[in-house]
């Protein structure tokens, strides 16, 4: 998919709600060696309506994108290099889950050890 098709796709059906990305930014470097371990690069802003960022995690390489639901839940979506949905999107994530909830789904594996 395109870029000028993801923004479009985005506008009509991921975005919800404007809300401040700085401050999920904050929730997700709440641990930082967590948000090193994604491999996290180029975060950007969507109109203050989503959150992008760049992974390279060990179960998913692509995009993370972020938006707000009304209910002031988070939607979490995975997408490849193409801007297409890889993984099954994760709603209803409160901001303190937001962290683990991404990090499970990329990167987490169980055998590691605390």
């Amino acid at each position: 998919m395109k870029k000028a098709k993801f923004h479009q796709k985005f506008m009509n059906e991921y975005s919800e709600r404007e809300f401040n990305p700085n401050e999920t930014l904050q929730w997700l470097k709440a641990n930082i060696s967590i948000l090193w371990s994604w491999g996290f690069q180029d975060a950007m802003n969507l109109m203050n309506k989503g959150l992008i960022f760049k992974v390279n995690g060990y179960h998913h390489r692509g995009w993370v994108l972020i938006t707000l639901a009304f209910n002031d839940t988070y939607t979490v979506r995975f997408l490849n290099h193409k801007y297409e949905e890889t993984k099954e999107k994760e709603e209803n994530v409160y901001c303190d889950e937001l962290q683990d909830r991404i990090d499970t789904v990329i990167e987490k594996v169980d055998l590691y050890k605390m």
